[in-house]
């Protein structure tokens, strides 16, 4: 890891603090926490009237310094950072945290106040905060953390130091996460706070750079930059680093779209499970799921493809992993033969060989039994995983008197032969520390409660080879589109929405737009019976709730009544105005009816596929791609819907022309990242006929971006 701009940050010579007093406060915890990591470089306090504090020598500015520190503290009040900034960054310090509070999350004066550090910082001063915890470096023997934290990372990981990194917004959730003793030993701990300059994707390209690092967990609120965190994201796939990410704020949706159904079905959240899926980062509920998950990944043997292989000495146990199995999506392996008889040659007679297995309660204690029952399983073709579940609350020790020492023994004897991970699984998180230092020293990952064990093996077993697709840029297609899109309006309509999809290649049904009740009938005949008929004018989305669409028309008479009967609705909806018309087309065959839409806003082109009609909300059944992506990618997107077994050939019905389909939805997404113009766009439904007829966009909805009205 030569070279990177945040080296002298997160493995500095010379540590600098600015502001600690010997009166306490985040300057001297500073000090201390960085000696206690055992730093071995040279450590300097910046303080204007002492000559040293804690046994360090003071100085009284940065100036001052025998030389410019590599990494900067600053423990200042907030009216004194932008001063201190300014002065470190001229001097050429490498990196700097600053702890005060009192920035961009309080008022407009502390969003004057950031600016200004932001503007001093520049491109000059790599730093951390404000308002945050700071940053804890095990691997280079350094704190600049302002409280009190864990030094058991510190030489727990070997001379090499700890797997995992974390990088947290927050900072109490940074903080919980490196004090959990269920996590493998730590590399880095980062909270980030304001994020001022540095943010989670800055830590994440230095993670990443670091040979040792195998797992970097994420707590966030959001991104500034998705297209960069993209980036990054496939570059830690390609270098096998996993990483872990918890975003808050999911729930929150965004503005309620009254207009498309794509608003509606991928809320504001979307974007980030589409970028997550589609660059392989493992996406968790909640810090018991990132602990488990952290600690499965961070172990030397990580789960390979298969499923899980579960055994207890309680049936009790048993039967409640196999309930969560089934609720968290845990592939339980099937036993083979020789599986089967292994077990069978070392239970009694009475024992039901299955998976879960129940090794009964004889079997508690019994090391040869544990090592037995490990090594078949984790030999068997389909295991993928092997887990033994067991309980130690905080009132059970004494351990060494119920048998623990001879089961995870055992089972590490087993796991040291084997090519998968053995995971001692407790079915609470209420753990007394023993057993999980117990665990640890004998090379057995440690997963505490059911459902955050079986969510951390689902998880890891989801994800598959991160396949990078690159933008590739403004289509030949754009000019034309954008003219189309201008002459459209303020107020697209269907009309103009097919426009721009043929323009793309989406076909769409044969027919044109009548301004009376013969032109109607004319655009039937040239199409073929039967038709369909559509009430169009600018503003109307939802023409069905209105009675705007009428089906099956076989003849010039029935075309004529639905003319005017459609022409009527729309005045009875729509009052003065433009006057309503009629478009006409050739009625579509048999397919599976779905919705592909997209919208355009900070995070990017976003495109919707799901369940499509009348039904769409009601089912709510749908998946989001984040553009640039291929045809692969719409693949597995469609893999994980509920109506994936229609387009499969559902109950001997013809499979669908699921490869025109993922054409379509990759067409719209190159349409959406062309035009920005576009709010919205639904294609609802679109019909995928049987394999080998292709698609057709019946129905089509364009609503432009808010401020972005017609191109003059």
């Amino acid at each position: 890891m030569d070279g990177h701009r945040l080296d002298r940050l997160f493995r500095p010579a010379s540590v600098a603090v600015v502001g600690a007093s010997p009166k306490g406060g985040y300057g001297l915890r500073t000090l201390r926490n960085t000696r206690a990591l055992g730093f071995e470089g040279r450590l300097y306090v910046v303080h204007p009237t002492h000559r040293e504090v804690d046994g360090v020598p003071a100085y009284p500015s940065l100036a001052d310094l025998p030389e410019a520190p590599d990494a900067v503290a600053a423990a200042v009040p907030a009216h004194a950072v932008p001063g201190v900034v300014a002065e470190a960054a001229e001097l050429g310090a490498g990196g700097m945290v600053v702890y005060a509070a009192g920035f961009a999350e309080q008022d407009a004066a502390g969003r004057a106040r950031q600016a200004e550090i932001t503007a001093a910082a520049a491109d000059r001063l790599p730093l951390i905060g404000p308002n945050c915890l700071g940053l804890a470096s095990y691997r280079g023997r350094a704190a600049l953390w302002g409280i009190e934290m864990p030094y058991g990372h510190v030489g727990s990981g070997g001379p090499a130091g700890g797997t995992v990194a974390l990088a947290a917004q927050s900072g109490n959730m940074a903080l919980t996460t490196m004090l959990s003793g269920r996590l493998p030993a730590v590399a880095y701990g980062v909270s980030l706070g304001n994020q001022a300059v540095l943010g989670l994707a800055d830590c994440l390209d230095y993670f990443v750079t670091d040979p040792g690092v195998r797992v970097v967990g994420l707590v966030m609120e959001g991104l500034a930059d998705l297209a960069r965190f993209r980036r990054l994201a496939e570059r830690a796939a390609e270098r096998d680093v996993a990483v872990v990410a918890l975003k808050v704020g999911r729930s929150a949706r965004g503005e309620a779209a009254a207009i498309a159904h794509t608003g509606t079905l991928a809320g504001s959240d979307a974007a980030y499970d589409a970028l997550f899926r589609q660059t392989g980062v493992h996406r968790v509920d909640d810090l018991d799921e990132m602990i488990a998950l952290c600690s499965l990944l961070a172990a030397p043997k990580r789960p390979r493809g298969g499923g899980l292989a579960v055994y207890a000495s309680s049936g009790g146990e048993c039967g409640l992993v196999a309930d969560l199995a089934e609720a968290t999506g845990v592939e339980l392996a099937e036993l083979d033969e020789p599986t089967e008889a292994a077990l069978a040659a070392v239970l009694p007679d009475y024992a039901k060989i299955a998976n879960p297995l129940d090794l009964t309660a004889s079997s508690w204690g019994n090391r040869d039994v544990y090592r037995a029952a490990a090594r078949a399983m984790g030999r068997c073709p389909g295991v993928g995983a092997v887990a033994f579940t067991g309980d130690s609350p905080t009132y059970a020790d004494p351990l060494d008197e119920v048998g623990w020492p001879e089961m995870v023994g055992g089972a590490a004897e087993a796991a040291a032969g084997l090519n998968v991970p053995v995971a001692l699984v407790t079915t609470t998180t209420d753990i007394v520390p023993g057993l999980v230092t117990m665990a640890h020293e004998e090379g057995v990952v440690v997963l505490a409660g059911v459902r955050p064990a079986l969510r951390a093996f689902a998880l890891a077993a989801e994800r598959g080879p991160v396949v990078p697709v690159a933008d590739p840029g403004p289509s030949g297609v754009r000019p034309q589109a954008r003219d189309l899109l201008a002459l459209a309006g303020d107020e697209p309509t269907e009309t103009d929405a097919k426009g721009l999809l043929g323009a793309y290649g989406v076909a769409v049904p044969a027919g044109d737009v009548a301004a009376d009740a013969e032109t109607a009938v004319r655009i039937a005949r040239r199409v073929g019976y039967p038709v369909v008929a559509k009430l169009q004018a600018p503003g109307l989305a939802h023409k069905s709730d209105i009675g705007g669409v009428a089906v099956g028309l076989a003849d010039d008479a029935a075309v004529r009544d639905a003319y005017d009967r459609l022409v009527k609705a729309g005045i009875d909806a729509g009052g003065p105005g433009t006057p309503p018309t009629v478009r006409v087309e050739r009625m579509a065959g048999p397919g599976v009816e779905l919705i592909v839409g997209g919208r355009n806003d900070r995070a990017g082109s976003l495109v919707v596929i799901g369940a499509g009609g009348v039904l769409t909300e009601l089912v709510a059944d749908a998946a989001c791609l984040l553009w640039p992506f291929g045809p692969d990618d719409v693949r597995a997107a469609l893999a994980g819907l509920r109506v994936a077994p229609l387009l499969n050939g559902y109950r001997g019905g013809p499979p669908a022309d699921v490869a025109a389909l993922a054409d379509v939805v990759v067409r719209v997404g190159r349409l959406l990242a062309d035009l920005p113009e576009i709010g919205e766009i639904d294609i609802n439904p679109l019909l995928c006929r049987p394999e080998g007829e292709g698609c057709l966009a019946l129905d089509a909805l364009i609503v432009r971006a808010a401020g972005k009205g017609p191109r003059t």
